[in-house]
């Protein structure tokens, strides 16, 4: 598309500069010098094959109109030059013909519009057919002649005004074509991006949902670690404390046997302290008896004589044996009390000596 924008804005140019010769009229050198500035300033570089996105815009949007404007002002240029062809060409025949030259004066005035488009052509075709009775009536070769030349010079105008518009429609839709291509592109890179963007998302929030479940997990397993931890503190607490209790169970089942023990040792006294104390009764009253009777003896040997003087002398020098008592205690006193009584229920002195407490 540029190759065939730098060829058609080239062509005028070359033409124009081969037709600045001193013979063209003034105005001519003027358009064609408008023409040219026009056309350089719409010129594209041809070595630049590749435009952005942005540069097709700028071309869409900004140069369009320059060379839609270039290209209409071409048109009425061509048909202005082509309707004074036209009158030249009539000219030189209106100096055979009468009829040749009013038709060329009425045509001089309806072209005298030069910014008109390709309606002075064709009110010139209009106007020339509104004499066929003067042209048809002379019959000559030369007014064929020129009317053949404008007829083809009309057509070329119609052929090149068709093809210009042709060109323009190919070039719009081209234009349009790449732009949509331009779209397309932008758009499937869109949908590309917007898919790869909605994959991302996908995976992170599945990357959220799995971060919150193992995060939930983990939480659950502290919670139940921290019970555990608080059960097997407990538990150990409770262990020490159940130890200590034995230890202190033993303990007491150690000082209740000890105290049993001591209770039994006490009773055990108690009762032998008894029986000591009992017995001891029992022989200060059997002294007292023996006491007694000594008296009651002595009283009768006093009154037998000196016959029953030997035994009493016998009991002194027994009781004269006897130590002075010890603490008594139930065996002791159970001993002296057997040695002391005899098989006829009298108490007798044994020959090693024993205690003999009143």
């Amino acid at each position: 598309m540029d190759d065939e924008d730098s060829a058609e804005q080239q062509a005028p140019v070359i033409g124009v500069s081969s037709c600045r010769v001193p013979t063209c009229p003034p105005w001519l050198q003027a358009a064609i010098a408008d023409i040219e500035q026009r056309v350089r300033a719409l010129a594209v570089d041809d070595a630049a094959t590749e435009h952005s996105f942005a540069e097709r815009a700028e071309n869409y949007f900004e140069k369009r109109p320059q060379l839609v404007a270039l290209l209409t002002d071409l048109h009425h240029r061509y048909l202005c030059l082509a309707d004074r062809y036209a009158q030249s060409l009539l000219q030189l025949q209106s100096k055979h013909h009468h009829a040749a030259a009013a038709a060329a004066s009425s045509d001089c005035c309806c072209s005298s519009d030069v910014d008109s488009d390709a309606g002075s052509s064709l009110s010139f075709q209009q106007q020339q057919q509104q004499h066929p009775s003067s042209s048809s009536s002379n019959d000559d070769p030369e007014l064929v002649v020129a009317e053949l030349v404008v007829a083809w010079v009309e057509r070329d105008i119609l052929a090149d005004e068709a093809e210009r518009r042709r060109a323009e429609a190919a070039r719009k839709i081209e234009l349009q074509g790449s732009l949509v291509e331009v779209l397309e592109s932008e758009r499937l890179v869109l949908l590309g991006e917007n898919a790869r963007l909605g994959f991302r998302a996908s995976a992170a929030e599945e990357e959220a949902a799995a971060a919150a479940a193992e995060l939930g997990y983990t939480r659950r397993r502290a919670a139940e670690m921290a019970r555990l931890v608080v059960k097997l503190r407990e538990d150990h607490r409770v262990c020490m404390l159940g130890r200590k209790i034995e230890a202190l169970q033993a303990q007491v089942y150690g000082l209740e046997l000890r105290n049993r023990e001591c209770y039994g040792a006490m009773a055990k006294w108690e009762a032998d302290r008894k029986a000591g104390a009992a017995e001891i009764q029992r022989l200060r009253a059997e002294n007292r008896r023996l006491a007694e009777e000594a008296a009651t003896a002595r009283r009768k040997g006093k009154g037998k004589g000196s016959g029953g003087g030997g035994w009493w002398w016998s009991r002194v020098r027994m009781a004269a044996e006897w130590t002075p008592c010890a603490p008594a205690t139930a065996a002791t006193v159970r001993k002296v009390g057997q040695q002391m009584k005899g098989k006829d229920g009298k108490y007798y002195g044994g020959g090693g000596g024993g205690c003999f407490c009143i």
